[in-house]
């Protein structure tokens, strides 16, 4: 008896694209490949019953998909998640000995740093060349569901003990992870499934670390000049020294000092250091007899009016007699709350 074959098809709607019968089964990454027109950005992900899924998805039922490109924020934020996998990658590769520390955001680029060594121009330029290479070569980046266990044992093969402590206190049975060309990596979000959808990124000498640079979303094809941020920069790297004075480098460290019961010594020397900080900038304000106005800005709860109520009890130290205004008590009525490019309430207006 003969099948319809259209029987064992599923029906996928493309926004703005088509429609499509398809084989269930077949990963979004395939789909894009060998069914869809060519678009002008590369696709990164794709939005289904309003979920956001990455291209190792299999599609196994009818359904509608949005095509996520590097136009939006989520599609950004996959691809440089992915040139951060190679960079570490290529790390691993030319100088195995060494640890690359991923540390945050700084201007308009990534800032990273090795544990215990600053490399070179010479260095960095090797690394941006074998990352290309991996580039050329198009290598698959697998998605792998393993259990919490066997991932750690992984990390433990490969020298990641942070990584082996990390997973200690996760509270889930199987981790996802990821593997590119026999290394394997832990990462908290979506990675592209294919390292040749990577076209565009810069690496920058940027002692005593290493700048990463990607495109931004308003432009995905093309990569800015970097723009420097020296102050931020400096309260990063002080950051940095405190978080080492309180044996603090990285999460696992902060789960050992909960578990051996020793989190009041950390939030005490914690407070102090934001004290004596406090204090100093007090006195700054204090050495010239010209500041009648200190402005403190910052986004929703981060900490202004707390910071503000303690900058005013150092003044006051210094005999000074501050008087504190706080814009919390100035409101407008909803009607006249302005609005952002989406309509909704722009309260940080």
């Amino acid at each position: 008896m003969a099948i319809d074959s259209q029987l064992l098809e599923v029906t996928v709607n493309v926004k703005g694209i088509g429609t499509y019968q398809v084989k269930p089964g077949i990963t979004a990454a395939e789909f894009i490949k060998n069914i869809l027109p060519s678009t002008e950005y590369p696709v990164m992900a794709g939005i289904m019953d309003n979920t956001l899924y990455d291209l190792h998805q299999p599609i196994e039922d009818s359904c509608e998909i949005e095509l996520v490109y590097p136009k939006s924020e989520a599609g950004m934020r996959i691809y440089r998640r992915t040139v951060t996998f190679l960079l570490i990658k290529a790390c691993r590769d030319l100088y195995p000995e060494k640890t690359l520390i991923i540390k945050h955001s700084l201007s308009n680029g990534l800032y990273c740093e090795f544990l215990n060594w600053q490399p070179s121009i010479e260095d960095i330029e090797k690394l941006q060349k074998q990352m290309q290479e991996m580039i050329a070569r198009n290598l698959p980046i697998n998605k792998m569901t393993v259990p919490k266990e066997e991932a750690r044992s992984i990390f433990a093969r490969q020298g990641q003990m942070d990584k082996v402590k990390l997973l200690e206190f996760r509270d889930k049975h199987h981790v996802h992870i990821y593997e590119l060309d026999g290394f394997y990596e832990y990462f908290y979000g979506y990675m592209l499934p294919f390292t040749g959808l990577i076209d565009c990124f810069r690496l920058l000498n940027y002692p005593p670390g290493i700048i990463l640079q990607t495109p931004e979303k308003d432009n995905p094809g093309h990569i800015e000049e970097y723009l420097e941020q020296p102050k931020l920069a400096q309260i990063y790297q002080e950051a940095k020294q405190w978080a080492e004075m309180l044996d603090t480098p990285h999460v696992a460290a902060l789960n050992d000092i909960i578990t051996y019961g020793s989190a009041g010594d950390l939030v005490r020397v914690n407070e102090a250091l934001h004290e004596k900080k406090i204090a100093y900038i007090a006195d700054r304000i204090c050495s010239d007899p010209r500041i009648r106005l200190v402005l403190i800005s910052g986004p929703s709860s981060s900490g202004k009016t707390t910071f503000a109520q303690r900058l005013l009890i150092q003044l006051r130290v210094n005999g000074r007699r501050p008087v504190m205004i706080s814009l919390d008590d100035y409101f407008v009525n909803r009607d006249l709350t302005p609005r952002d490019e989406n309509g909704e309430f722009d309260f940080e207006a």
